[in-house]
């Protein structure tokens, strides 16, 4: 799981508005049903099937999805409505059933660029339910995922920049503070001395869906 997604680019098929993109979810997930707005969010609910790649049923999961009236700039809230899986932290479900299903950094960026549903539910609902029952199987020992609060941070930062090294993150992350437009022919912030559009130009944009004030905070991490 430890990977910065785009599920933006490469799509198959044209969706326009939100009554398209409710029926293409609708018609890719017959167990899905869609309950209308309330309190601001767009809600789903049901049940999500899992199917191996020749089609056929692994496990079924009660859930519902909400899709905050920002759609598309929203990323969508997952929650467990049954108990087959546990409400843990190892499985990042809190109490309530809502699960943690991407780095709060991702999916700003996911959010950002517009989301679809259809997508998030074909890539993240997938992806999710696979990991967790192969964890909750025990033999979960190569599975990969993103660590809890700070651990998770310094984690996504260090994939993004494909640095381990704190003392060179931190400096990225001060010398990207240090200006406020990114200029493609700019020195790398990463300090190697080649340019900006050469190197590193990719994960500065990522940046920017993270709030300096954040950044700030998260430079601390790294001392």
């Amino acid at each position: 799981m430890l990977q910065i997604t785009n599920l933006t680019s490469n799509r198959q098929f044209k969706i326009r508005n939100f009554d398209e993109d409710k029926i293409a979810t609708l018609n890719a997930h017959p167990g899905l049903r869609y309950d209308g707005k309330t309190d601001g969010y767009y809600k789903f609910s049901g049940n999500y099937y899992l199917l191996d790649n020749l089609g056929e049923l692994i496990e079924s999961f009660e859930i519902a999805i909400l899709v905050h009236k920002s759609y598309p700039n929203t990323f969508p809230i997952i929650a467990l409505l049954d108990d087959k899986i546990d409400r843990l932290d190892e499985f990042h479900v809190n109490e309530l059933g809502i699960v943690c299903i991407e780095h709060t950094y991702i999916a700003n960026k996911l959010a950002n660029e517009g989301l679809r549903i259809y997508d998030f539910v074909n890539y993240y609902l997938h992806k999710y339910f696979s990991w967790a029952l192969v964890k909750k199987s025990g033999v979960a020992v190569l599975l990969q995922e993103w660590a809890h609060h700070d651990e998770g941070t310094i984690q996504v930062y260090e994939t993004l920049f494909e640095i381990s090294d704190k003392i060179q993150i931190a400096s990225f992350l001060n010398n990207y503070l240090a200006v406020h437009k990114i200029g493609r022919n700019d020195k790398c912030y990463c300090g190697c001395g080649k340019k900006l559009k050469y190197c590193h130009y990719d994960a500065a944009l990522f940046l920017k869906n993270i709030p300096r004030k954040e950044i700030e905070k998260d430079i601390a991490l790294f001392k």
